[in-house]
């Protein structure tokens, strides 16, 4: 079951970055030399790398707020340059929200930070979604290691996950191309209506010198659990945003 109180929300001043989406002939990033926001893909807990962006097309450009998927809406994460669409019932974050998991330096975080399920059994939240990002040039390792990193964090005490092959993803408004990674296990004492496995799905996407990346932890097994083709669905439509 994903826990409420492994959900870190970073106050301000911590030193975390934000990888992002540039704009179409931009090479600029969100917090130029800022840490990248994940510092548990690496065992050894050496510092974060910069932060990177990735190049878009013009028709990845979004200065609204139209969700691309009909029915949903949109989450926008100004310091990443970057947006995606949730089912219309999730809550989306204040902007400036810091959401992941950990206590530093062993965390997964980022912003674009969305949830649904609080509270839907003792204790816990069904799913949660942010962007983040790595230095690591290889999208498919990123993907994979994003979500088992993820699955021993916010699910701790629990067998360790098991990741999927990496399959191909492309954005729907084609301005990205990367892969998709679904790392499933099992929660060994859950509670009471609490859900007794989980996916942790994850998405990369390459840039000039590193990788954009989204995390969605979600229980399963439940009712209203998010299912595979719904979260690759979501992951589709990240798109870079012009706020």
């Amino acid at each position: 079951m994903l826990l409420v109180g492994l959900v870190v929300l970073l106050v301000a001043g911590v030193a975390v970055g934000a990888v992002a989406l540039t704009r179409s002939g931009s090479n600029d990033s969100a917090q130029g030399n800022s840490p990248s926001l994940v510092s548990a893909l690496t065992s050894t807990g050496s510092p974060a790398p910069a932060t990177k962006s990735v190049p878009t097309t013009t028709a990845g450009r979004a200065s609204d707020k139209t969700p691309l998927i009909p029915g949903f809406q949109v989450v926008v994460a100004p310091d990443n340059g970057a947006a995606y669409d949730v089912p219309a019932d999730w809550t989306i974050a204040p902007q400036d929200t810091i959401g992941g998991f950990g206590q530093p330096p062993n965390t997964v975080a980022g912003k674009g930070y969305a949830s649904e399920g609080k509270g839907y059994c003792p204790g816990s939240t069904r799913t949660v979604a942010f962007l983040t990002g790595s230095d690591t040039a290889d999208p498919a390792r990123v993907a994979t290691e994003l979500g088992t990193t993820t699955a021993a964090l916010a699910y701790q005490g629990t067998p360790g996950g098991t990741p999927g092959a990496p399959v191909p993803l492309a954005s729907l408004d084609g301005s990205q191309h990367g892969v998709f990674v679904e790392t499933t296990g099992t929660v060994t004492e859950a509670k009471p209506g609490c859900a007794t496995a989980y996916s942790i799905y994850t998405a990369a996407f390459p840039t000039d010198s590193g990788t954009f990346a989204m995390v969605i932890a979600a229980d399963t097994g439940v009712p209203r659990a998010l299912d595979a083709e719904t979260a690759k669905r979501i992951c589709t439509s990240i798109r870079a945003f012009e706020g």
